[in-house]
């Protein structure tokens, strides 16, 4: 079985790459960089933490290079090429769960393959530990179900039904795990963004667990807020998010939690992007 699928990665690479015009324009490269500078202002701790004293935190810029079909990235570190029969990458790091409900492979390098034949979309992956997932999803236009599998024997199928500004997603694994959610689409003059949605989720994989979520919601053109609660066995846990445009680049970070059975936490920080 490892060798046929071992196989199937060597074919689908060959299509792929060898059975297109390979022939990449380098006239036109486009290059991305993107950073972010982090000051933490005050936590639960006090002012200034002991953490930030010695300075802001910078996270490692991201790069994002495009030539022709081929495309790079630093922050999701993968290879990927596109042709007009699917897309082919080479990842750093991939793993591939039964949807939203776990039972994944473990993470490692691996390839992954990706094609879309009419209503029907087709993936696969494959990494260096010998671990596989393959799946497919059929899009009937009112709703689309899909299915999954992996080499730890685990299972499920999804059923996503949009209407319009609602959502209805069902998936479900074996061993019984499963998830019903709801998602209301926010849409109208405000500044609402592509997430912006309210959603409530109901999961169950070793105990049950209740979700509701407010995304991207626009208290003014320049400030953005985000709500989540969450109600386990072991408790009911939340978080907050302001997000405040002081000037372009630069924003204002307010952020309150609680993890069920946790203490409470809070943080304000600088957040510069360039």
């Amino acid at each position: 079985m490892k060798k046929g699928l071992i196989g199937i990665v060597i074919l689908a690479f060959v299509a792929l790459v060898c059975g297109t015009a390979f022939a990449v324009t380098f006239e036109s490269v486009d290059v991305s960089i993107d950073a972010t500078l982090e000051w933490t202002i005050f936590d639960e701790t006090g002012l200034m933490p002991e953490a930030t004293k010695d300075g802001p935190t910078l996270e490692l810029p991201d790069l994002m290079i495009s030539v022709g079909a081929w495309e790079a990235s630093t922050e999701d570190a993968y290879i990927k090429y596109t042709a007009e029969m699917g897309t082919i990458s080479f990842e750093n790091a991939v793993d591939y769960d039964i949807y939203d409900l776990g039972e994944g492979i473990g993470e490692a390098q691996g390839i992954a393959l990706g094609t879309e034949l009419a209503s029907v979309s087709l993936d696969l992956v494959y990494t260096a530990n010998e671990e596989y997932g393959v799946g497919g999803t059929y899009d009937a236009g009112l709703f689309s179900v899909g299915a999954k599998y992996n080499s730890t024997e685990a299972y499920g199928v999804e059923l996503v039904y949009p209407m319009d500004p609602v959502t209805l997603t069902g998936q479900y694994a074996i061993g019984s795990a499963y998830l019903a959610k709801v998602a209301y689409a926010l849409t109208g003059e405000r500044a609402f963004t592509g997430d912006s949605a309210v959603t409530l989720q109901y999961k169950v994989t070793d105990a049950a667990e209740i979700s509701a979520e407010l995304v991207d919601f626009p208290v003014t053109d320049t400030i953005m807020l985000q709500l989540g609660v969450t109600s386990a066995e072991n408790g009911t846990g939340y978080n907050g998010e302001l997000v405040t445009t002081l000037v372009e680049g630069v924003e204002l970070i307010l952020a309150v939690g609680s993890v069920a059975g946790e203490d409470f936490t809070y943080s304000g920080k600088i957040g510069v992007s360039f």
